[in-house]
């Protein structure tokens, strides 16, 4: 795992050169008004990714799909984009075939599986990348590059050059790991045994909920998360109960110079109120661009929780129980 981690900049790279595979798009999806993209576990977290790098630039809407259903809207205006790292997974196959009954306009991105398969036989345009890690989390690059361009390449997002954002987010990860790997050390021994809540800016949801993923799939700890100004509608009155449970939490905010002004005094006002309860951790952006701040929110959030399942002394790279979850349901 910790080499899926520290190759995470280069990956960006990589995924970035995988490219050319949209080079040769056989249709322009020019009708196209609406985009909505399948994918659960890592693929859904690429999705939240690009849903916020491109929302101050994209002219159509992108929904994100987890799960069996597909709404009634889905027509044939509407983008429908596959994606499964393993090219197996079971929620996207279902939606995919209910795509193809109401839209043309279909394309995949996996590793391989029955996706690829399907993808063949249709001559439906996709984007491959390797699947040789046999870890979904850790390839969270190739995905969120690959609908990044995708989006970009069809000109939804006039004015943004991902390619440029890529490249230049890749270097900048690659110049920040050290110190991204003394903060984690750091802050995982801050909340080895503590319940920690997420907290961020609304724009840094896709960071929070990687966060708790890794948390989660790597450190085998559970954490919450709740973003600014929600939180401030109803869970900050929470911190009251139960005592034993608060006393042994802790905050991290994640904090930028991109946060909403608003947010930023309410970020201020709440980590008052909750450091009447427990410690408040402050984490700071840094990155030039909004893509390069939310990457490095993503890869901090990522060897945090690699260096908590040392301090849980757990192996970071097996899933059982999830694993344990796929075969039960496959009989």
């Amino acid at each position: 795992m910790i080499n899926l981690i520290k190759t995470f900049p280069n990956q960006l790279s990589e995924a970035l050169e995988l490219t050319h595979q949209l080079d040769d798009l056989n249709t322009s999806f020019e009708d196209v008004n609406h985009i909505v993209i399948s994918g659960m576990g890592g693929s859904g977290i690429g999705v939240h990714l690009v849903k916020s790098i491109v929302e101050d630039y994209c002219h159509v809407p992108i929904t994100l799909i987890q799960g069996y259903r597909l709404p009634k809207w889905v027509n044939d205006s509407t983008l429908f984009i596959a994606c499964s790292y393993s090219g197996n997974t079971e929620e996207t196959l279902t939606l995919l075939e209910l795509a193809k009954k109401v839209t043309k306009n279909i394309f995949t991105i996996t590793t391989g599986g029955k996706l690829k398969a399907i993808s063949d036989q249709n001559a439906y345009p996709q984007y491959n990348f390797s699947g040789e890690a046999e870890c979904p989390r850790a390839g969270l690059a190739f995905p969120s590059v690959a609908m990044l361009s995708l989006i970009s390449k069809l000109g939804f997002c006039p004015g943004l050059n991902i390619k440029d954002e890529i490249q230049k987010t890749s270097e900048f990860l690659q110049n920040e790991q050290e110190a991204i790997i003394d903060l984690a050390k750091k802050y995982s021994k801050a909340i080895s045994n503590h319940f920690t809540f997420l907290y961020g800016d609304q724009i840094f949801y896709p960071a929070l909920l990687r966060f708790q993923q890794q948390l989660a799939e790597n450190s085998k700890q559970v954490s919450h998360l709740n973003v600014f100004p929600e939180l401030n509608h109803n869970e900050l009155v929470g911190w009251e109960n139960p005592k034993h449970h608060i006393s042994n939490s802790k905050v991290i905010i994640l904090r930028s110079d991109l946060d909403h002004e608003r947010n930023k005094l309410r970020m201020n006002i709440s980590k008052s109120i909750l450091a009447e309860k427990t410690e408040v951790i402050e984490l700071m952006a840094l990155g030039e661009t909004f893509t390069q701040q939310v990457y490095y929110f993503i890869h901090l959030a990522d060897w945090i929780s690699f260096c908590l399942a040392e301090e849980n002394h757990v192996d970071p790279f097996p899933v059982e129980k999830i694993n344990y979850l796929k075969n039960k349901l496959a009989h």
